[in-house]
């Protein structure tokens, strides 16, 4: 069950770098409960969508490898209640629904919760309209995807009006149906992605050094511990110690695997200062000792730049 369930998720990573190959950086993929190397993968490849939406593109982007013919404006009428009332007939594409199941859905089928609480905010605040705001919709058995719509009312109606760009008609692949997702994972702040990134960048570039405490990390970063030990682990499903010394030990293992130096040398380069110490956490993670491993006698005495 498991190796099927991995499976999925592995085409839906590669769902998504097919995106972000086509020039599409609004899609992202849902996290799930698993702690693994996977669920790191999809953090890390949402975030670099992210990033290159937010550093290249406007809002309201349209790639321009994409045809005329292939976008289209949709708009959808709904009723006070956030019922889909009436809709142009490129909602169909867009959302892969067909007009019977359409009419009448809730808002709620076709954007995420946090989406409608942000329609339900601005609307509710008086916010002269019409304004723009980006919305998460989920087109049916799609990934998630991100568009900035015009809200708006018709004069003397109550009628709500949501205008949008999306491709004019569905894509040529199969897409996998999303695993649920806790929705407070679902979208993280720039600010946070950033903060949390620095933090990664730096413990790589310091593995060679004892990790600071969490409290002169979040000074070195300013902000609170909390938010630094909680963001990170949302994004890698580890804590900030454990990928450290993780990270540290699969350098070990290279260091010892791939050059000559000596095994307590390489234990100091890699922020150990007791051997035993070393010695001891490489075991438990590799399931022999340093002085087990077979030795490149050939090869060169220090590692290769990079």
């Amino acid at each position: 069950m498991k190796k099927a369930h991995n499976e999925e998720r592995i085409v839906t990573i590669h769902q998504m770098l097919f995106e972000m190959a086509r020039g599409n950086f609004n899609s992202h993929i849902p996290l799930s409960s698993n702690d693994d190397e996977l669920e790191t993968l999809v953090v890390l490849i949402n975030m670099v969508a992210e990033e290159i939406k937010e550093s290249i593109f406007r809002v309201g982007y349209v790639n321009p490898h994409r045809t005329h013919q292939f976008i289209a404006q949709t708009t959808f009428i709904l009723d006070v209640s956030f019922l889909i009332k009436s809709f142009t007939p490129e909602a169909t594409y867009f959302l892969g629904y067909s007009e019977s199941e359409l009419i009448d859905l809730p808002l709620t089928g076709i954007i995420t919760t946090a989406s409608l609480e942000q329609l339900q905010g601005i609307l509710n605040a008086s916010v002269s309209l019409p304004t723009i705001i980006t919305l998460d919709f989920t087109p049916k058995e799609q990934l998630p995807v991100s568009v900035s719509c015009s809200i708006g009312k018709l004069i003397n109606r109550s009628e709500i009006i949501l205008n949008l760009v999306t491709p004019a008609r569905q894509d040529f692949y199969n897409r996998l149906v999303c695993v649920d997702e806790n929705e407070k994972h679902n979208k993280t702040r720039k600010a946070d992605a950033l903060l949390i990134q620095k933090l990664y960048d730096y413990i790589l570039a310091n593995l060679g050094e004892p990790l600071p405490s969490l409290k002169m990390l979040s000074c070195e970063f300013g902000t609170n511990d909390r938010k630094l030990k909680d963001g990170f682990r949302q994004f890698f499903k580890t804590s900030i110690y454990q990928f450290y010394n993780d990270e540290r030990l699969k350098r070990a293992y290279f260091m010892i695997e791939h050059t000559t130096i000596p095994l307590k040398n390489i234990s100091v380069m890699n922020g150990f200062n007791n051997y035993s110490n070393f010695s001891k956490s490489f075991k438990k993670r590799f399931g022999f000792s340093p002085y087990e491993m077979k030795r490149n006698e050939t090869g060169s005495t220090s590692l290769p730049e990079g």
